[in-house]
C-alpha cells in the first residue's frame, strides 16, 4: 500500500467519524422544508472533496504509476465499501471526478484492470457524467 492510500484511507476515515458526530448532533428533521441543518449541510462533505483534490493533486504531480493506480482504484473503490446515507454516497461518488489527472500516469495494465473492474460496477446505462468520463479516460 503507498504512503497516497494510506492518506486517504484516513481522509475517509475521518470523514466517517466526522459524518457520524453530525448525524448524532443533528436535530430531529433538520433541514426539513429547507430549515436548519440537513445531511446534506455537513461541513464533512466539502472537507473530503478539499482534502481529495489536495492529494490527488499532489500524486499527479509527484507520484509514481503504481503509487497512481493504487490511489485510483481506493477512491473508485470507496462508494462500495461500506452502506452510506444517500448525502455521504453522493459526496463519495463526487470525489471520483479527482481520479481523472491520475488516470494518465498509469500503465495500460492497470487502466485495462481497473475499467473492467469499474464498469462492471457502474453499468453503462446507469453512470454520471464523470463517471463516462471516468471509463472513457481508462480506455484509453
Amino acid at each position: 500500500m503507498s504512503g497516497y492510500t494510506e492518506r486517504f484511507r484516513g481522509i475517509i476515515a475521518t470523514y466517517v467519524e466526522e459524518l457520524e458526530k453530525a448525524e448524532k448532533n443533528r436535530k430531529p428533521f433538520g433541514g426539513l422544508f429547507g430549515f436548519g441543518q440537513g445531511p446534506g449541510d455537513f461541513p464533512c462533505h466539502e472537507a473530503l472533496d478539499r482534502q481529495v483534490a489536495e492529494l490527488t493533486a499532489e500524486a499527479a504531480a509527484e507520484g509514481s504509476p503504481e503509487e497512481t493506480a493504487a490511489l485510483v482504484k481506493d477512491i473508485l473503490e470507496a462508494e462500495g465499501n461500506r452502506t452510506w446515507t444517500e448525502a455521504a454516497r453522493l459526496s463519495v461518488l463526487a470525489i471520483q471526478r479527482h481520479t481523472l489527472p491520475l488516470i494518465s500516469r498509469m500503465s495500460r495494465e492497470d487502466r485495462g484492470r481497473i475499467s473492467s473492474w469499474y464498469e462492471k460496477q457502474y453499468p453503462k446505462r446507469k453512470r454520471l457524467p464523470v463517471q463516462r468520463q471516468i471509463v472513457k479516460e481508462l480506455s484509453r
